[in-house]
């Protein structure tokens, strides 16, 4: 299989580095990822500015790129000036911290993957707990069921799926459940530093609308989560209502 990985940690990142060394074997894997810490930067493109690469040899048996630009501008970059072809599948992460709930909008990870999915192309955001020194367990989790999870993907590959893994201890993982994007809500403060400015901080908590079944939930109770989004922004059952509304012109 051919497998595109990109992050928002950057290039030098021991979440994908750990991963592409279990996914070499038997597959070619590319790594085309930001050259620093791009966190947060959503599905945000470079429009105004300049993109560049450059090749980096510091991994034995996969092709490493790091972009000045973001996870989104790596999966573009990757597809249309460092591969020849589309790969089979792109993985985004592994992302120090988990991308749960309300996150997805910012996650520079799951916005990496939903890129693919604009792109067509089959796509997953793998994330961890932040507090996790190592990515050794998360990257046998996926290299174990990278098949299953391939072929969960629609063919159409408008959906990506995003998983989240809150331990490495096997005793503390209760399972592996398929969740709803749940709601994570943020208490943040902004703290003035060193004469530099003002930077947020936040501390993450259950929202007010959690339900059982879903990831901000399951997490919360150390399952591993599965969700799929879709890369589709429709409100269906508003749609149905509304759209024989009139207006005055």
């Amino acid at each position: 299989m051919k497998i595109l990985l990109v992050n928002d940690d950057g290039i030098y990142s021991q979440g994908i580095l750990t991963l592409a060394k279990k996914l070499i074997y038997g597959n070619e894997v590319v790594l085309v990822a930001p050259q620093g810490q791009m966190s947060g930067m959503g599905h945000s493109i470079t429009f105004y500015g300049y993109v560049n690469y450059t090749e980096l040899k510091i991994l034995d048996g996969a092709r490493c790129y790091a972009v000045n630009g973001t996870p989104a501008d790596c999966v573009k970059v990757a597809l249309n000036l460092i591969l020849d072809g589309k790969p089979d599948l792109i993985i985004s992460g592994i992302n120090k911290g988990f991308n749960l709930g309300s996150d997805v909008f910012y996650s520079g990870t799951v916005n990496a993957a939903l890129e693919g999915a604009v792109q067509g192309i089959k796509s997953i955001a793998v994330s961890q707990e932040y507090f996790l020194e190592k990515f050794d367990f998360t990257s046998e989790f996926v290299a174990k069921n990278l098949k299953k999870l391939y072929n969960l993907l629609p063919n159409d590959a408008q959906t990506i799926i995003n998983i989240n893994v809150p331990s490495d201890d096997k005793d503390v993982i209760k399972g592996v459940k398929f969740a709803k994007v749940g709601v994570k809500r943020y208490v943040e403060t902004y703290t003035f530093e060193n004469n530099f400015g003002y930077k947020l901080r936040g501390e993450s908590e259950l929202g007010d609308y959690n339900t059982e079944d879903d990831d901000v939930y399951l997490y919360d109770k150390n399952y591993i989560t599965i969700s799929t989004i879709k890369n589709d922004w429709n409100d269906c059952e508003s749609y149905d209502k509304l759209k024989n509304e009139e207006f005055n012109l």
